[in-house]
C-alpha cells in the first residue's frame, strides 16, 4: 500500500510499504529510497510520535494515510540544516532495493523456465524489457510484444512494483501471449 509522507518543509511524496510493516521498516524504506538516515527520523501520525516497534496495524495505517516526517539535526549541525531533501524517488527506487531471483515460465513454442533477477522496487514493466533482452541474446523464438505476466493466478499490473504484487525470491511468474482489457 502507499502512504503519503509529509516533511516539515512542505514536501509530500508517496512511499510504498507492506501492509504489516513495523515503524522501523517504514523508516528503513525512507532511508533506502530517499536517503533519510533512520537515526534522524521521527514519524508522527495524528500528532503522536510513532514508536519503532509499532506497526501499521497498531497505528491503523491504511492506503493514503498521511504521516509526518521530522528529521533531527545531525550532531554538530546548525538548526537550519535539519531538513534533508529526498533524492529523486523514481531513480532511487530503480537503483536501490532488494533484488530477487524469480522464475519466468515462457509460453510455447519454447515453454521453458528461465531465472531472472529483478529489483523488488521496480515496476513489472522492467521485466518486459528483460524478457525482450533474453529473447535476443538466447535467440528464443517468441513474440516480444503482445504478452502479459500472471502471478498467483492474477494478471500483474505493469505500472506496479514487484513488491506491490508481493513477489518474493524464488517465486514463479508466468508469461502469456495476448493482451488484457477491462471488461467494459
Amino acid at each position: 500500500m502507499d502512504v503519503i509522507i509529509e516533511t516539515a518543509d512542505g514536501q509530500r511524496f508517496e512511499q510504498e510499504i507492506w501492509f504489516f510493516s513495523s515503524v522501523l521498516e517504514i523508516k528503513e524504506a525512507l532511508h533506502r529510497y530517499h536517503g533519510f538516515p533512520v537515526s534522524r527520523q521521527t514519524l508522527i501520525l495524528d500528532g503522536e510520535v510513532m514508536e519503532d516497534d509499532g506497526n501499521t496495524e497498531s497505528y491503523l495505517i491504511v492506503q493514503g494515510t498521511r504521516i509526518a516526517l521530522r528529521l533531527e539535526p545531525e550532531p554538530g549541525a546548525a538548526q537550519t540544516q535539519a531538513v534533508v531533501k529526498p533524492a529523486n524517488a523514481a531513480a532511487a527506487a530503480g537503483s536501490a532495493g532488494k533484488k530477487a531471483k524469480v522464475a519466468v515460465v515462457l509460453p510455447p513454442p519454447g515453454l521453458k523456465r528461465v531465472k531472472v533477477e529483478v529489483n523488488l522496487g521496480d515496476n513489472v514493466s522492467e521485466l518486459r524489457k528483460e524478457v525482450q533482452k533474453l529473447t535476443e541474446v538466447n535467440r528464443l523464438r517468441m513474440a516480444t510484444d503482445g504478452f502479459f505476466f500472471i502471478f498467483k493466478q492474477r494478471v500483474m499490473d505493469e505500472d506496479r512494483t514487484f513488491r506491490w504484487h508481493d513477489v518474493r525470491p524464488g517465486d514463479v511468474l508466468e508469461m502469456f501471449y495476448g493482451s488484457v482489457t477491462s471488461g467494459a
